[in-house]
Parts: C-alpha cells; structure tokens; sequence
C-alpha cells in the first residue's frame, strides 16, 4: 500500500499566516491557538510561524514585514521559505483577517490529527520491540495518548486583569460558602477548614500512622462520608492492597451502621434496632457509587492505569490507596533500593492527582521511632522516604493510644480518644482535629478542634 499523505490543509495554514502579518488581533489568536510542536504541516510555515513566536513571545503585538524578513535572513532560513517574495504573497492571498480562529481551528484539527497517526504508528513499534516490559510500554502509550488529547486543551495567553477579577470571585465564594469552591468535605469540620473546604482537585493527601492505629477506618469513613454526601451519588475509587473488598464493605457498613457486626458470629439474637441500623447502611451503600479494587501488590503502573480507567469510565471525584508501601515498582535498575522506589510511587501519585485533577488520598505507615518519647508521629517519621514530604500536600498523622483500647470491656459502647495531626498543609493551616474513635465498629467521630501555637496568619506554607 503506498503511504498516504498526512492530513493537513495548506489553504487553512496560508490564510492563518497571512492573516497573523495583516492584522495585530489575528496574530495574537494564531500565536495563542498554534503555538505547539508541529502545528503546521508544510515545513516553510512551520519555520515562518516559529519565527513569529520568536519576535513576538507575549502574542500581543502585530508582526511587522520587514522585521520578520530580516529576523529570518539573519538565521539563515529566508531561502528555506521561498524569500521575501513568499511572505508578500502569503499577506496577498488573504484579504481579511475576520475568520481568522475558524482557519486556526482547521490547522489544529489537522495537527492533532497527524500526532494521533505518529502516536499510534510509534506504538505499534515499540510493541514489536519490546522487550517484554509490557506496563513499563502501556503506561508510556497511555501519557503519549493523554498529552494528544491535552492539545486540544490550550489556553490562550492571559493578562494580569481578568486574572484579578477571577481571584475575587473566588474570594466570594469562600466567604459565602459556595459548593463548587470548598472541595469535597471529609466530614471532619476541622480537617476541612484546614483545607479550606476540603478535598481540592490534583492534592495528594497522606494519612500517615503506625499499624493498627485505625488509619484504614479513617480513610473508609472519609470515602463514605463523600460518597454518601446529597444525592449518595459522588462516584468514588478506592485501592485497597491489605485487605479484601469483601472486608472493606463489612467494615462501610458497620462503620455506617454503628453496629460491631463481628458480635454476631457468637451472638444468637442481636437486638433489632441494630439489624434495621445494618439493612439501612446496606440500602445506602448499595446506592453508593463506590468502586474498590483489592489487587494486592499492585505496581505504580498497573495502579495509575486502573485510576485512568476509573476517571474515564466512571468520573471518580476521589481517589483512596491503602497502602503506599505496598505499592510495588516494575524497576530493573540493580542499583535502584527501597527508598528510591517510594520516592518514585510518592511522585507518580502527585502526578496521577494533577493528571485526573482529582484529590488523592494515600494511606502510608510511619517508622518505630514514632512510638519513643510521647509517641506522637512527626513528619520525619514517614517509612522509607523523605520525597512523601516533599511531594505531598497535605500529611496527616493519626494518633492515638492503642492500650485504652485493650483496656475496654468488649461490650463498651464508649470510644477513645485520638488526634489527626496535620503536620503539613500547603496552602492551608496546620492543627489538630480532635476524634473519638470507636473500635468496635471502626468509626471515628469530630470531637473539638485544637489549634497549634505556631498557628498564626503570618505563619508561612509548607513548600
């Protein structure tokens, strides 16, 4: 089969260019709307384009004849456009600019079109030379893919101006409280506040502790609590690598429930309050657009695959992971060790969260030093890397004193006391939200806030 030409249309790009020499207007939208790699396919308008944007790196003033001509025979590529004569002919061949977006749109279109083909044909190359790393390739195939589709998505160059006014009417709806500004509400007052509404788009979010501290209850009990908000609609993801899916929807319903469910294994007659508390939690949960996947071991590359599918199919507003450490990596670098494998998970999720512009919620453990001195976690108690630090946030520790619970009575239907620390927020505050956690059906409830001393306005955000 003969190869066939790529898709373009040389009228569309002679009446862009001509129009962007005649008009000051019309060389602001093609500076704004084309200035990408290969955006033109013959290679003299690609050369002239470039050489525009050179001259002209704000897009906002005209371009001036004589300059570019002189600008282009300076570098040595006048020849290469057909000389001086070519640009004349190019300002003669389009006698108004007004259509000017309609013919930047058709060299766009055609662009997209032709790095759609040099995607798919690169692809089909490196299948056949692969070398076996198949979620190394498909994760490699699925960015080529996502930054085609972001082509389409190119903003135009902005002043200072409409910006401000943006800014204020943010500034608005925080102080009124509107929805589309507050992120997704954990359901912790205080952990929201400190969010400045709660869960924003693209954050990565760590809920750090030691084991069985109950940092799985407190995540499933945020997941629920967004899930379950208003209509119970909000479409939520959650990887689970410990426990299975069948655990994690027993522990969503007793937790929603208030019902220690595990009692009736030896409990002949359980009280009927709490069997229709336990049938509404399933009627709610079953409602529920809650996805979980339990692949235990999953690799970074599998994981960030799955979310893609997830947001695509399923429009997931949140992410949850339970737990980073057990995240696994397909590296074959022999010098590569632990520590340089949590710093790549911990920078792949940051990237995931920007790249589905969802909040991302990751549970992580904290290493043995956390337990010395007042046993409360610090930041430099994260396991294994200081790049979860670095590419996150927000970190919340979870604390609480594991021996009150052992020292309970089975049947007690009180709870104990914990902290979530926020230990680093950047564009927030860091405090402590004040819980009660409850064991016996793995539910953690707001108690009072408690607000650090060096908690201040003036105080600077964690970078």
């Amino acid at each position: 089969m003969a190869e066939r030409i790529p898709p373009h249309n040389e009228d569309a790009e002679i009446a862009v260019l001509g129009s962007m020499l005649i008009d000051a207007d019309a060389a602001a939208i093609g500076l704004a709307r084309l200035n990408f790699e290969g955006a033109f396919y013959r290679p003299a308008h690609q050369i002239i384009f470039d050489a525009m944007v050179a001259l002209n790196p704000k897009g906002e003033a005209g371009i001036d004849l004589v300059v570019l001509g002189e600008y282009l025979q300076k570098n040595h590529l006048l020849a290469q456009i057909g000389g001086v004569n070519y640009l004349q002919t190019l300002m003669d061949k389009v006698p108004t600019s007004v259509n000017i977006e309609h013919y930047a749109e058709i060299v766009k279109q055609n662009a997209v079109l032709r790095r759609i083909i040099a995607t798919c044909s690169d692809a089909v190359l490196k299948c056949y030379d692969s070398d076996g790393d198949v979620e190394t390739l498909l994760d490699l195939v699925e960015k080529e893919v996502l930054e085609v589709s972001q082509m389409n998505q190119a903003r135009d160059f902005q002043r200072i101006e409409p910006l401000v006014d943006e800014a204020l009417n943010y500034i608005r709806d925080l102080l009124t409280k509107a929805a589309d500004v507050q992120g997704l509400p954990t359901g912790y007052e205080t952990l929201d506040h400190a969010m400045t509404g709660g869960l924003k788009p693209g954050m990565l979010f760590i809920l750090a502790a030691r084991p069985s501290i109950g940092k799985t209850a407190l995540a499933l009990n945020m997941a629920a609590n967004i899930a379950l908000r208003g209509d119970g609609k909000t479409p939520i993801g959650i990887f689970s690598l410990e426990m299975s899916s069948q655990q994690l929807t027993l522990r969503l319903i007793s937790a929603q429930s208030r019902v220690n469910i595990n009692r009736w294994a030896y409990e002949n007659n359980p009280p009927k309050g709490d069997i229709i508390a336990v049938r509404e939690a399933c009627s709610q949960l079953r409602n529920a657009n809650i996805l979980i996947d339990d692949t235990g071991a999953i690799d970074i590359l599998e994981l960030r695959a799955k979310a893609r599918r997830m947001a695509e199919q399923h429009h997931i507003q949140a992410l949850f992971i339970d737990y980073l450490q057990l995240i696994t990596t397909s590296a074959t670098n022999s010098q590569s060790n632990r520590e340089n494998e949590v710093a790549r998970i911990s920078g792949a999720l940051k990237g995931l969260a920007k790249e589905l512009n969802i909040p991302i919620v990751c549970l992580a453990q904290v290493n043995r030093k956390a337990e010395e001195g007042d046993g409360k976690p610090k930041l430099s108690h994260l396991r294994e890397s200081g790049a979860i630090e670095q590419d996150t946030d927000v970190v919340a520790m979870l604390h609480r004193k594991r021996e009150e619970q052992f020292n309970r009575n089975e049947n007690s239907s009180e709870g104990v006391e914990a902290e979530l620390i926020i230990a680093k927020n950047r564009s927030g505050r860091t405090c402590t939200q004040m819980l009660t956690f409850f064991p016996q059906y793995t539910r953690f409830d707001a108690r009072a806030e408690s607000v650090d001393e060096s908690d201040v306005l003036g105080h600077p955000a964690h970078n």
